[in-house]
């Protein structure tokens, strides 16, 4: 046991075994979670990117794969040199999301961030990353305490569960769970740091993220694949945090944490951000608002002659409105989010820009103003009408 503990605390480059598993852990869930989603990295996919600036340079096809390349190994050769790959990981990742702002996954967001504490010394990069967990778990439920999320996704989530021909009771037990998920992932949050609720914490944590990968996988809906890594690591990242007889005591973190301010800048932002999202400020994934429908939304809708002009690759994603209001609706209705995940490999980004982006991108293949339309339904309640040619949405609502 001795001879591994000295192995592994080699091979990570951290004098504190849980640094090293903490590092294994962010660097290998990072590495998954990139070759599960390997389009959304490079340039030669059809969905549009999205660059943070139109000036902004994008690398052509082999540079970026090469670039790619570079990255993914970077997160390999730093189990031996630490902080320079991780360096040079940050900044890559960086530079990549402002040539694509689809890159915006919350997964990565938080591997990021971690990664970045970690170039701090040791305990102060436990605390830190102890915050960061704890605020994403706040977060998320935060995010699904709206009426849209109680009406709509419990009833959705467990849709599988009927296919398994589970008993009914059995089914309304689950739908209540669901239900539920918000208040759970609070008490995650805030019971990880007190000895009494550590460990029902940990065992609900456990019994959510094995929930989604039952549900959300191939045996449920069969989606976003890349949540596979990160359910998994989420786990993983739980046990080497907060799985342990040392100290965790909040005021123990707080008490370390302070004695940088790098570290208390960038964990003040990542749990204090997420509070714009509600005014429109921050992006929602930044604010882990995932399967809570707090999201900007986007319905696109096309004539039937531009589905038969657009391309063979663009026509799987075009279905028959049902029950259509003519005055509103055109026959045909374009899933664009269903072309972003089998075109990246990952949800498109849900914010109006990015919509604007795709909309742009298709309306290519419209011969009228009358051809297709897109409607953007945003977190605050408005709805923005989009036309071809025409940057400025006709807006309705507050």
């Amino acid at each position: 046991m001795l001879l591994f503990s000295m192995k592994i605390t080699r091979i990570f480059c951290a004098a504190d075994q849980r640094v090293c598993f903490l590092r294994a852990v962010l660097l290998g869930a990072t590495l998954l979670g990139m070759l599960c989603c390997i389009p959304l990295w490079l340039t030669t996919r059809e969905y549009p990117i999205v660059p943070v600036f139109s000036w902004w340079p994008v690398l052509p096809r082999y540079p970026s794969l090469a670039l790619f390349c570079s990255t993914l190994s970077s997160l390999a050769i730093a189990a031996w040199f630490f902080r320079p790959a991780v360096g040079f990981f940050l900044a890559a990742i960086f530079y990549l999301f402002c040539c694509d702002q689809n890159r915006e996954q919350p997964w990565m967001y938080i591997y990021w961030v971690m990664l970045l504490l970690n170039l701090l010394p040791e305990r102060i990069a436990l605390a830190g990353c102890r915050l960061v967990l704890s605020f994403v778990y706040l977060w998320a439920g935060i995010q699904k305490m709206n009426g849209v999320f109680e009406s709509v996704v419990p009833e959705w989530f467990v849709q599988p569960a009927k296919d398994w021909g589970l008993p009914g009771l059995v089914i309304a037990g689950l739908r209540l769970a669901v239900a539920l998920t918000p208040l759970f992932e609070v008490f995650i949050a805030v019971g990880v740091w007190f000895a009494q609720t550590r460990w029902p914490a940990i065992l609900i944590a456990i019994l959510l993220h094995g929930a989604s990968l039952l549900f959300l996988g191939p045996f449920g809906h069969d989606v976003n694949f890349v949540i596979w890594p990160w359910n998994i690591s989420m786990v993983g990242l739980i046990f080497v945090l907060f799985a342990s007889r040392d100290d965790v005591s909040l005021l123990k973190v707080l008490r370390d944490l302070c004695e940088s301010i790098p570290a208390i800048l960038m964990v003040g932002l990542f749990g204090m951000l997420p509070i714009l999202s509600f005014f429109g400020h921050w992006d929602s994934y930044l604010s882990f608002s995932l399967y809570s429908y707090n999201l900007a939304k986007a319905e696109v809708y096309i004539s039937r002659p531009m589905a038969a002009r657009l391309p063979v690759s663009l026509r799987t994603y075009v279905y028959p409105v049902k029950n259509r209001n003519s005055a509103l609706q055109l026959p045909f209705m374009f899933e664009h989010s269903m072309w972003a995940e089998a075109d990246m490999g990952v949800p498109p980004l849900p914010e109006q820009r990015g919509y604007v982006v795709m909309f742009q991108h298709l309306s290519a293949y419209a011969a009228s103003k009358n051809d297709c339309f897109m409607l953007v339904r945003t977190r605050q309640g408005r709805l923005l009408f989009y036309f071809p040619n025409d940057p400025k949405p006709v807006v309705f609502g507050k």
